[in-house]
């Protein structure tokens, strides 16, 4: 069994290497994903745009997102017609408590269609050193093919509600 003075030696280590992930996303990963992000939604014209959630220092998030759009289907009562929406799509580059950064997708649904929240798919989780434009890049490959078969198949057809 490890000495206490070993185990204190590596949690040290540790904390320390959360610093260190957090001053790397500071410093470089965030930056670097907030031009990139932009850039690509700027080359590639999409209804997507790039963001940050910096709300939280420490668990900050870098994302792509598809605007709201209707989704071409309306319902309609003797009273009203409701257009309803699709609610995005999200690759996010999330923080972690250690500082590590979590990559994921959100898939789009039909608001008020769904009892389910959105699905939510983890890709990877890496280190911040790791954001680069060849791994990015590898990412948005992923979500769009995502979102393609999203758009493609019919596989969130049943089980549906009607609020009336």
């Amino acid at each position: 069994m490890n000495s206490i003075s070993e185990l204190t030696q590596e949690y040290t280590a540790v904390l320390q290497k959360v610093q260190e992930r957090r001053a790397c996303w500071q410093a470089k990963s965030k930056p670097f994903l907030i031009q990139f992000l932009s850039g690509v939604t700027e080359k590639h014209k999409l209804n997507w745009k790039a963001g940050a959630n910096e709300l939280m220092l420490g668990l900050e998030a870098v994302y792509l997102v598809f605007d709201h759009e209707p989704s071409g289907i309306v319902e309609q009562s003797p009273f009203s017609i409701v257009q309803k929406m699709k609610i995005g799509g999200i690759l996010s580059f999330s923080q972690t408590r250690n500082g590590q950064i979590v990559v994921w997708i959100s898939y789009p649904f039909i608001d008020g269609m769904a009892e389910d929240k959105p699905k939510n798919d983890t890709l990877e989780t890496i280190e911040p050193e790791e954001i680069t434009e060849e791994n990015v890049t590898r990412y948005i490959q992923k979500f769009l093919v995502e979102i393609i078969e999203w758009e493609n198949n019919a596989r969130d057809e049943i089980g549906f509600v009607r609020h009336r």
